[in-house]
């Protein structure tokens, strides 16, 4: 009897994980039905052309991950070149673990970083096209509008006080390539920068010819791939490997469990994988063992302390 119980759980396992596996694809396939179609009928945004001097949006979706969030803007305020910064941009998907207060508190106080309360179709390619909206809607009035979006997980922290100068360097290059990130290849036709951690112009994003991003496993991919077509010049920036940031992974989908209806909730792999980075578990936890009395503490002094740290953001 026990085996034959035993049996039945794991065909009614089987089953439901080709049921969510169907279902994920469905929300895929219409989401990126949805967006082609939209992308032919869209007027571009009024984006001036680069101009070689990067100044950075920064764009971020939270999903339950706000620690995580807070320990990226941590590590964000150490940057050398943080006056390169322009804005803030988090998109927070309908997030469950508490956090929104600090949000809405950041939001209010510092008049470049803006919050974006998602609560419809919260997947992470719909949250990160709502940030690049609020950039070009913001930037349209602004006397020194952004000209790079930084795309940037919550789970990512930056190791090196050079990631930005870096970054920076790479697009004051002639010619300036429409791209930076970290290129994995073999796994697609062609190279591709995890979505976790890159940068892109954004008179090069604003193109009609380029794709916006799409709910797919690699949301930026399609983006990348209409960027290789176009004859535009992708540039390998070695973001993980090289020592300048470090992506924990899948912490997204590690705090889908507090939904259980969403589609995140049932995706089986949920343990952090840091980018394959070998030393990737001692660097996080170093990182974040040096910033845990901020983490651990008072929302009040965390947030008190974001705001003062992250002051020169919007000056320069």
């Amino acid at each position: 009897m026990r085996r034959r119980l035993d049996r039945a759980r794991r065909l009614l396992g089987r089953r439901g994980d080709r049921l969510n596996a169907v279902r994920r694809n469905l929300e895929m396939w219409g989401d990126q039905a949805w967006v082609l179609a939209r992308a032919r009928i869209r007027r571009p945004a009024p984006v001036p052309p680069f101009d070689g001097d990067a100044r950075f949006s920064l764009v971020t979706v939270n999903f339950s991950t706000t620690r995580y969030l807070a320990l990226m803007l941590l590590t964000l305020a150490e940057q050398d070149a943080l006056q390169r910064v322009r804005r803030i941009v988090v998109v927070d998907n309908d997030s469950r673990d508490g956090g929104l207060p600090l949000l809405r508190d950041l939001a209010a106080r510092h008049p470049a970083i803006h919050l974006v309360e998602n609560h419809l179709v919260t997947t992470h390619a719909r949250g990160l096209r709502l940030g690049a909206a609020a950039v070009d809607a913001l930037d349209r009035e602004a006397e020194r509008p952004s000209n790079v979006l930084l795309v940037c997980d919550t789970d990512v922290v930056f190791r090196s006080r050079r990631t930005l100068g870096e970054l920076a360097e790479r697009f004051a290059r002639e010619p300036a390539p429409a791209f930076v990130g970290e290129l994995r290849r073999g796994l697609y036709p062609y190279p591709e920068a995890q979505a976790s951690f890159f940068a892109v112009r954004r008179d090069c994003y604003a193109r009609r010819d380029v794709r916006p991003f799409v709910h797919h496993g690699a949301p930026a991919y399609w983006m990348q791939r209409s960027l290789w077509r176009a004859g535009l010049e992708l540039d390998d920036f070695p973001s993980n490997h090289g020592g300048y940031v470090l992506h924990r992974g899948r912490s997204g989908v590690a705090a889908a469990r507090a939904r259980p209806g969403d589609s995140y909730a049932t995706a089986r792999f949920r343990d952090p994988h840091f980018m394959g980075v070998p030393e990737g578990p001692h660097v996080w936890a170093t990182i974040e063992a040096r910033h845990a009395a901020l983490l651990d503490g008072p929302t009040d002094v965390l947030a008190a302390a974001l705001l003062e740290r992250l002051a020169d953001v919007g000056r320069g």
